[in-house]
């Protein structure tokens, strides 16, 4: 039976949100979800919001869900709630989250990535 992962602290967010974010943002993936927002905006208007919801959900468990579970999350959903149970210790983890929560609805803004990453060193 495999061990519990350690505790989520601050330190540990923010190395989880830094390979995270640097994995949702690289060209490849960021071309990936691209392709699943410009389906979505060929879709009827009415159709959009839940459409991108079930392209999305998928994708970005797929492309940061192997990331998560190095760190002993088993999925981003449970990841996400962890690392915002220490937000308030640490205001680069709360901005983390946000910067996240963001990149997973499709609004990955480079210059933002860079900011957050030089931030935590």
């Amino acid at each position: 039976m495999a061990s519990a992962p350690p505790p989520m602290t601050p330190e540990r967010a923010k190395n989880i949100l830094r390979d995270t974010i640097t994995t949702l943002g690289t060209e490849e993936n960021k071309a990936r979800i691209q392709a699943v927002l410009d389906e979505v905006a060929a879709a009827p208007e009415e159709e959009q919001g839940m459409l991108k919801m079930s392209k999305m959900v998928p994708l970005v468990t797929e492309l940061a869900g192997g990331k998560l579970q190095e760190y002993g999350l088993p999925n981003v959903m449970m990841g996400v709630m962890q690392i915002q149970m220490v937000a308030g210790q640490d205001p680069l983890v709360g901005e983390g989250v946000q910067l996240l929560t963001k990149c997973t609805m499709g609004n990955i803004d480079d210059a933002a990535i860079q900011d957050y990453l030089g931030k935590l060193g």
